[in-house]
């Protein structure tokens, strides 16, 4: 037996130990894995190589690839058995996932120009392949012409607060594109970090439970717990960076770079949909209809770029 101490626990993950009474290993990667457990609640354990998730029991360096998926899960108190391993909890530093909301809506509210800055930025910076290249160049790609359809309808419904709007349109996100976290998913946690930084208005947080509900259907296990987090107002470490920056402009391209290197593109995605009410601000409903038209003739649908000239 392998004994292990945990350097960081979230409430999220403390809850997960304290209500766990069966789980299973659900995936394995070289720094993290992710547990399910009975109610199909997933907490991820992490080293400390990579960001926290709202989600995450940080623990001291090992190698992850001595993990099998058939390997057994048992919790007894504050330890986690996890095949040889036995993981001490009780000593673990808490981590809170939900960033200082009311500094961050009185950076963006009182320096309008922030946020601008931050666009301009992520757009020199960004990854390729990255849904950051709907602000840049027209849709080339189906994926991509479908996700700007979606993105205007989810942005302009928060944006409006029209409900049944911005869920139509985290509908059809949600799963879309590759991976355990899809784009389309990541997108929408950007639109809802958003819409706790105030960019939308006063309220439009209120939207983010309903739109997570309606995504969660359409998207993997491990996508539905960030979305679920991200409607609570939770995020990832490297967000609360970006958001320590807001107060010290100069910090922000090494913050935006921190959050840039989550996952291929995850990171860059989400950050796609922080910065969309800068894009999709002046769509109607009316556009929308016609959009849609044109994507089911399956012609060419109109880039971000000409969304962004609309009016």
């Amino acid at each position: 037996m392998i004994c292990i101490a945990a350097r960081t626990i979230t409430p999220a993950a403390r809850q997960w130990l304290a209500r766990t009474k069966h789980a299973r290993l659900l995936n394995i990667f070289e720094h993290t894995c992710n547990l399910v457990n009975q109610n199909g609640a997933i907490m991820t354990m992490a080293t400390q190589h990579t960001p926290l998730a709202p989600f995450t029991l940080q623990i001291e360096t090992v190698d992850f690839h001595g993990l099998k998926v058939a390997d057994g899960v048992r919790v007894v108190g504050s330890e986690l058995s996890l095949g040889q391993w036995r993981i001490q909890t009780a000593n673990a530093r808490v981590w809170n996932p939900v960033p200082d909301w009311a500094s961050v809506r009185h950076a963006v509210t009182t320096d309008p120009d922030l946020l601008t800055l931050l666009n301009r930025q992520a757009l020199t910076i960004y990854p390729s392949g990255s849904l950051l290249e709907l602000y840049c160049t027209p849709a080339s790609s189906a994926v991509l012409q479908q996700t700007a359809l979606g993105a205007a309808k989810l942005v302009n419904g928060v944006r409006t607060h029209t409900l049944d709007q911005a869920i139509d349109g985290a509908c059809q996100l949600a799963g879309l594109g590759q991976g355990f976290t899809p784009s389309g998913d990541d997108f929408i946690i950007g639109v809802m970090l958003a819409a706790w930084a105030g960019l939308y208005g006063a309220t439009a947080e209120e939207f983010c439970v309903a739109l997570a509900h309606a995504a969660a259907p359409r998207t993997t296990s491990l996508s539905t717990a960030v979305l679920r987090a991200a409607a609570r107002g939770e995020a990832m470490s490297p967000w609360h960076t970006l958001f320590a920056a807001l107060a010290c402009p100069d910090a922000l391209p090494a913050a935006l770079r921190v959050v840039l290197e989550v996952g291929h593109t995850s990171g860059a995605d989400a950050l796609a949909g922080f910065i969309a009410s800068c894009y999709w601000k002046d769509i109607g409903v009316s556009f929308h209809q016609k959009a849609d038209k044109r994507w089911r003739r399956e012609s060419e649908a109109p880039s971000v770029a000409n969304f962004s000239r609309a009016s």
